[in-house]
């Protein structure tokens, strides 16, 4: 941790999560890009990495306007089986190949298509945690939901 005076220079990057681009991403920038950023500063030397707003938006896709202060944009999220249990490869699969990832891929955001896959991914992993959910994990959403409900029960109104 570094802890900035004003007598210290740094060099840094200021850059928006969605713009951290990837040959594997959905279409957007995502926690991924953003590891691989981070890695890539620190190898150059770069101490400072801000970004944009990361939570969540509304239709306009604007970073300051958030619909939460607390929750982080969907749309920004790695979603892959390896990574999220209850996403079955086979759902993944089914899912992704219904898109032209290639073109997705390439040129600037398609805000709707990549909240739409998004938003697949993110309901096909759900139905998996709702289907096949062990008591552990579902001791720890009960933890997570009572921990934050001051702003959960508002937001998934």
């Amino acid at each position: 941790m570094i802890t900035l005076t004003p007598d210290q220079k740094l060099a840094g990057l200021l850059v928006p999560a969605f713009a951290i681009r990837t040959e594997t991403d959905l279409g957007i920038g995502d926690t991924a890009g953003l590891r691989l950023m981070i890695d890539w500063a620190a190898a150059h030397h770069l101490k400072v990495l801000q970004l944009l707003p990361v939570n969540e938006t509304g239709n306009d896709n604007s970073p300051y306007n958030a619909i939460s202060s607390m929750a982080l944009e969907p749309t920004t999220l790695e979603l892959h089986p390896t990574l999220v249990p209850e996403l079955s490869p086979c759902d993944y699969q089914e899912i992704t190949e219904s898109v032209d990832l290639a073109s997705l891929r390439q040129g600037p955001v398609n805000y709707p298509l990549v909240r739409l896959l998004k938003r697949r991914l993110l309901e096909a992993a759900f139905t998996g945690f709702e289907a096949g959910h062990t008591d552990e994990r579902r001791d720890a959403r009960a933890v997570f939901e009572q921990q934050h409900h001051e702003w959960l029960d508002d937001y998934a109104l």
